[in-house]
């Protein structure tokens, strides 16, 4: 009875450590004061990750990575005249949760994002 504990536990940790974060996530975020929204359309193949991060201003292509239950993309923007690049790492909370800081430059935020 115990080994099939440990043997179900086991399996359900693999399943979360290799889950696949492809699909729609909102995100909710604050960085230096200013909120960010966006929907999130992700694509992981194996650990590489990518897709398109949209909100009602505009929409931003995607890159990052998948490791384990650690996420992390990133993506060029404009913020009132000076490009940025912001970085999104967060940790898989569940299937549908992740939640992690965001880096611009040398100012640090957070977010949560949920997968729709």
């Amino acid at each position: 009875m115990r080994r099939a504990i440990v043997v179900l536990a086991a399996g359900s940790l693999a399943r979360l450590a290799a889950a696949d974060v492809s699909g729609e996530w909102k995100l909710e975020g604050e960085i230096a004061g200013v909120r960010i929204s966006r929907v999130c359309a992700l694509k992981q193949e194996g650990s590489k990750l990518s897709g398109k991060c949209k909100n009602p201003q505009n929409e931003v292509a995607i890159e990052g990575e998948v490791n384990d239950k650690s996420v992390t993309w990133r993506y060029d923007t404009d913020y009132m005249g000076t490009q940025l690049t912001l970085t999104y790492q967060g940790s898989l909370e569940s299937a549908s949760a992740i939640k992690g800081t965001i880096q611009a430059a040398d100012v640090t935020g957070s977010f949560t994002a949920t997968k729709q």
